[in-house]
C-alpha cells in the first residue's frame, strides 16, 4: 500500500464531519431556518465529494477478461462482502437498540439485498456504499475501453442528463430501483472528474485565490439559500436536483474548494488532529447512526452536537480496539524449548 497523501485524508475528514453533522441536524431543520439552510448547504456537495475521492487512484484495467476478474476480486467484492457484514451485523444492532420485532429484522435482511432508499435508520446510509460499487464499475469500464477523454465526458454527460429526465424512477411495481443504482448515472460524473481532477491538481494556479474565491461563492450561495432567494436543492439519496447545471457545478466547485482548504491545511499542520477522521472514514460511515440511537438512549447526551462528537470518535475508537484485537489473535505464539 503507498503512502497517504494527507490532503486527501482531511478533505475526507471535513467531508466526514459534514456526514455526520447533517444526519444529527436532519431532526431540527422543520423548526429552525438556521438549521435548515446549514442542512441544505452540507448536502451540496458532502457526498458528490466521496464520489470525486473515489475516482483518485483508479486505473484502467487490462482489456481482457484477467483485467476484469481481477478487478472484480480486488475491488468489487471486497465491498460487496463489507456491505453485507457490516449491514448484517447492523441490522442485529438494531433489533435490540430499537427493540425491533424478530419479524421485522428477519424481513430486514431481505431489505439488505435489495438496499438503496429501502433502508433505515443505522442502514440509511448504506444507499451511498452500493451506489459507489457501481459508479466505480462503470467508471473503470469506460476509463478501460473508451480511449477518447472526450468521449469519455460525452458518456458520463449523457449518464448525467438521462438522470436529470426523471425525478422518480421506480423498478417495475417496487417504488425504489435496486441498490439506488440509478443514481450511478449522476455520480459517474464526479467519479470520473476526480479521475482526471486528481491528475490536474498539482497543475493548478494560485491556489489561495481560488481558494477564497470559493469560500466567498459558498458563503453568497448559503446567505441566498437563507434568505429564500436561492431554490436550489440538491439531495443526492433521493435524486432531488433542482436544477441541472448547478447540480454538477456546485458540487464539483465546492469539492474543490474543500481539496484546496484541506491542502492549505495539511501544508501548514493546522487541524492534524482531524486527519484520523479521513483515515478512518468507512467506519465513521457505517457507524454513526448506530452511535446516535445508543446517545439517543441517554437523556443528558441527547443532543445533536453530543451526536456529532460521538458519532466522529467512537467508530474510530472501536476500529482500533479491533484491530488491536486482531493483531493479538494472528500474532504467532513464541515457541519454547
Amino acid at each position: 500500500m503507498g503512502k497517504r497523501i494527507e490532503w486527501v485524508d482531511m478533505a475526507k475528514a471535513i467531508g466526514m464531519i459534514a456526514v455526520v453533522t447533517g444526519h444529527a441536524i436532519h431532526p431540527l431543520v422543520v423548526n429552525s431556518p438556521a438549521m435548515s439552510t446549514m442542512f441544505s448547504a452540507i448536502y451540496w456537495w458532502h457526498m458528490p465529494l466521496f464520489f470525486i475521492v473515489g475516482g483518485f487512484f483508479l486505473r484502467p484495467l487490462e482489456p481482457n477478461w484477467a483485467g476484469v476478474k481481477h478487478f472484480l476480486k480486488r475491488r468489487i467484492i471486497p465491498n460487496i462482502r463489507m456491505y453485507l457484514v457490516a449491514g448484517g451485523l447492523l441490522i442485529l444492532a438494531s433489533h435490540f437498540i430499537l427493540a425491533e420485532s424478530w419479524k421485522y429484522t428477519l424481513f430486514y435482511f431481505v431489505r439488505l439485498l435489495y438496499g438503496g432508499r429501502t433502508l433505515n435508520h443505522e442502514l440509511s446510509i448504506f444507499w451511498y456504499m452500493t451506489v459507489y460499487i457501481v459508479t466505480l464499475l462503470v467508471v473503470v469500464m469506460i476509463i478501460t475501453w473508451v480511449d477518447s477523454v472526450p468521449a469519455q465526458f460525452f458518456i458520463v454527460l449523457m449518464m448525467y442528463m438521462a438522470g436529470m429526465t426523471y425525478t422518480h424512477m421506480s423498478f417495475f411495481q417496487y417504488k425504489y430501483v435496486p441498490w439506488d443504482a440509478d443514481i450511478v448515472l449522476v455520480a459517474a460524473l464526479y467519479m470520473l472528474c476526480g479521475y482526471y481532477g486528481f491528475k490536474y491538481y498539482p497543475k493548478i494556479p494560485h491556489k489561495a485565490l481560488l481558494t477564497a474565491a470559493i469560500i466567498a461563492m459558498y458563503a453568497v450561495l448559503i446567505m441566498r439559500k437563507y434568505q429564500g432567494m436561492l431554490r436550489f436543492s440538491f439531495y443526492l439519496k433521493s435524486h432531488t436536483i433542482a436544477n441541472s447545471f448547478l447540480g454538477a457545478f456546485i458540487p464539483l466547485v465546492l469539492s474543490l474548494g474543500v481539496f484546496l482548504l484541506s491542502d492549505f491545511l495539511t501544508s501548514a499542520r493546522i487541524f492534524n488532529w482531524l486527519m484520523p477522521l479521513g483515515v478512518y472514514s468507512g467506519a465513521i460511515m457505517y457507524m454513526h447512526k448506530m452511535i446516535f440511537d445508543v446517545v439517543a438512549k441517554v437523556d443528558v447526551l441527547d443532543h445533536w452536537w453530543v451526536q456529532i462528537i460521538f458519532g466522529l470518535t467512537v467508530p474510530i475508537l472501536l476500529n482500533i480496539l479491533y484491530r488491536q484485537f486482531k493483531t493479538r489473535i494472528k500474532r504467532p505464539k513464541v515457541v519454547r524449548e
